[in-house]
């Protein structure tokens, strides 16, 4: 009597089933993970927009004290490509006041530039959307400027001048970070939330 062999199959691997399963399961995962991954990038570009603000008053500042001269911070809330953008530039005394956004040529995009567009928002609470500060680092005064560039802020009752940096299209304050000029000698404070405006 003759015995035969079978030759052994192979059980190594997985079954076309098997693959199925796990491949809706990583689906869902990523159905589950991704309002929550794009919320939380939203909120870096956010954050990264208002150091980015503080950053630049805080250069113009300095900038002003040590050539002794005026300089304006402008910003640039609806620009033509949907990304927010800032600018610092020299401010003459006897110069106009607003400063037309329409000659100001050294644009900083806020955020990472195009990779931001209509992703933040950006607001003052001042019409003109700019700030000028005298020779000491200061908020200018009158003369120098027609107006007080301090307003009521939002939510406070302080003036001041706050740039509020949020993502787009979106209510509530969930994700606002803001900058607060809130003394006439140029201190700055950072808040979020809703202690911004």
């Amino acid at each position: 009597m003759k015995l035969r062999l079978r030759p052994k199959r192979s059980t190594a691997g997985f079954t076309l089933i098997e693959l199925l399963v796990i491949i809706v399961i990583i689906g869902v995962m990523f159905a589950i993970a991704a309002p929550g991954w794009d919320a939380l990038l939203s909120r870096q570009r956010v954050s990264t927009a208002r150091e980015q603000v503080l950053q630049v008053i805080r250069q113009a500042q300095s900038e002003a004290r040590s050539t002794r001269s005026y300089r304006a911070v402008v910003f640039d809330p609806n620009s033509p490509d949907g990304v927010p953008r800032v600018a610092t530039l020299p401010f003459n005394r006897t110069g106009v006041y607003p400063i037309n956004i329409n000659t100001v040529t050294n644009w900083r995009p806020l955020a990472g530039g195009s990779n931001s567009r209509n992703v933040i928002s950006l607001r003052t609470n001042h019409p003109n959307n700019q700030i000028i500060f005298d020779g000491n680092g200061a908020v200018a005064q009158p003369p120098i400027v027609p107006a007080n560039q301090f307003r009521p802020i939002p939510n406070s009752t302080e003036p001041g001048f706050a740039i509020t940096v949020a993502r787009a299209n979106t209510s509530g304050n969930g994700t606002n970070r803001c900058v607060i000029i809130a003394t006439l000698l140029g201190a700055t404070r950072s808040a979020e939330g809703a202690a911004c405006p």
